[in-house]
């Protein structure tokens, strides 16, 4: 895979990525932003504290007229605090609600600095899905201690920014490994989810999703609130597989 390009999850990718307990979090909240999932199901367990921020999803600003329905932008990833990853290369997923015919543009940010630490031009999605968009592909690491943001944009009038459709949400590293060598990814994705590091787990979710049918993915993001992408991607995949 090239530098700048992303993959379409309709069928679950094999993923791979390092993972951890969050820096700075000596304890962990039995809270969950919706009810336990089902005996067997990965239970997310947000950080107690140390990571501020959380989820903004991407809607058209103001008033724009276009030629097609305008997509919204849902980044997966927690409401209301900034998600963890073990992994200073991960892999971030996203949901677009339709083809999105403008230029898109993947950004992460880092709190205090004035330039992005990354600013990629993304291939528009040619369809409603889940997106990936990979980290290692541009040569960024994540570094631990930092608060990041990353967002996806779709820019409808690049002489008014303001009018971007954005999604956002925070990010941090974090360490150490609690999985150790554990090679199904269904067991990956429960003890990154019991542990808080959220996008290692989804990235495990993904990975399980041809053993599972989905059970682990679609328990993570009923957890955050985005039950309506879980259905989207369940359905599709079983449109696909037919």
């Amino acid at each position: 895979m090239t530098p700048g390009c992303f993959r379409l999850i309709i069928a679950a990718a094999a993923l791979a990525a390092a993972t951890a307990l969050p820096i700075g979090v000596s304890a962990q909240t039995p809270r969950e932003e919706t009810a336990a999932p089902p005996p067997g199901e990965p239970a997310y367990r947000p950080p107690w504290r140390g990571a501020p921020g959380g989820r903004v999803s991407g809607a058209t600003r103001g008033i724009f007229r276009a030629a097609a329905p305008l997509p919204t932008i849902e980044v997966l990833a927690p409401s209301d605090h900034a998600g963890l990853s073990a992994n200073p290369t991960p892999s971030l997923f996203f949901f677009v609600s339709g083809p999105v015919g403008w230029p898109t543009r993947f950004t992460i940010s880092a709190a205090g600095r004035p330039a992005p630490v990354l600013e990629a031009r993304i291939p528009a999605p040619a369809a409603a899905g889940i997106y990936r968009v990979d980290v290692a592909d541009y040569g960024v690491r994540l570094e631990p201690g930092t608060v990041y943001t990353w967002s996806v944009s779709a820019i409808l009038d690049p002489r008014i920014r303001a009018r971007d459709i954005v999604a956002s949400a925070s990010l941090m590293l974090s360490a150490p490994d609690p999985a150790g060598a554990v090679a199904s990814p269904t067991r990956r994705a429960a003890l990154y989810a019991g542990a808080g590091v959220w996008y290692d787990a989804v990235a495990a979710a993904f990975a399980a999703a041809p053993v599972d049918r989905h059970a682990a993915l679609d328990a993570l993001l009923r957890q955050v609130g985005l039950a309506g992408l879980a259905a989207y991607d369940r359905q599709a995949t079983a449109l696909s597989a037919r």
